[in-house]
């Protein structure tokens, strides 16, 4: 029971921290819901050493999964989805001045 209990707090608290938004961000709506499938994906990427800890575009930490990557000048980023991505690639020293 307690382990269920721990559970559901953990995956919560995972879920509310995918809920923040990016202070660089002015729409008031994310631009994307994050499901389960950056977390599915996550060993797709398990052996690539990415040069952020979180997703630009949105701010999930990448050890929550990565289900696309960007790079840029000789960098690797991973992203929690294909919008993410979309995003930090129309203005990505945008993204990476401000981290």
């Amino acid at each position: 029971m307690y382990k269920k209990l721990i559970i559901a707090v953990i995956a919560s608290q995972l879920l509310l921290s995918c809920a923040g938004k990016n202070e660089q961000k002015e729409a008031a709506e994310p631009m994307h819901e994050h499901g389960t499938s950056a977390v599915t994906e996550k060993n797709l990427y398990k052996d690539v050493v990415f040069d952020s800890k979180k997703d630009f575009a949105c701010g999930m930490p990448i050890s929550a999964g990565v289900s696309d990557t960007a790079h840029y000048k000789n960098k690797v980023y991973g992203f929690c989805s294909k919008e993410c991505k979309d995003e930090f690639v129309k203005n990505p020293t945008n993204y990476i001045t401000s981290k």
